[in-house]
């Protein structure tokens, strides 16, 4: 949602420093870009989505708030949504996985294994919210 102002028409051009700065950043252990621009479709209204995974013994809001503040003198927009994976809901987390875009890439294993749990554990919180959804449904609420 646009809170300021407009994307940059130039967002593409942009992504390589967004690159280079997360895989620079020492505390970063990989990072995604996903939502609509992952997707090819950027509009006046869109946003910029980043998700990052980070080392273990972070202090993850003053890591976060650095990032951001970087990202959105990269990006010359205020309309940067970061997303923390650490610490992020399942749902979101299966969600940017499906579809994503890797900006940083440090330690493959770490990004699969991290890419496999969520996914496992999505599909089991799937099928249970599935039939709460159900048995809601014929209750009536």
């Amino acid at each position: 949602m646009m809170k300021y102002r407009r994307l940059p028409e130039n967002i593409d051009h942009l992504l390589p420093d967004v690159r280079e700065y997360l895989n620079k950043r020492p505390k970063v252990v990989f990072a995604y870009l996903f939502g609509g621009i992952a997707r090819g479709k950027v509009s006046p209204l869109s946003d910029v989505d980043i998700a990052i995974y980070t080392v273990d013994r972070t202090d993850i809001v003053q890591e976060k708030l650095e990032i951001l503040g970087k990202l959105n003198e990269l990006l010359r927009t205020d309309e940067v949504d970061l997303v923390v994976l650490n610490t992020a809901p399942l749902p979101l987390a299966a969600r940017i996985i499906k579809n994503k875009i890797i900006l940083a890439d440090k330690m493959p294993f770490t990004r699969h294994a991290f890419e496999s749990l969520i996914i496992r554990e999505y599909f089991d919180f799937s099928r249970k919210e599935m039939n709460i959804f159900a048995g809601r449904y014929k209750l009536g609420r």
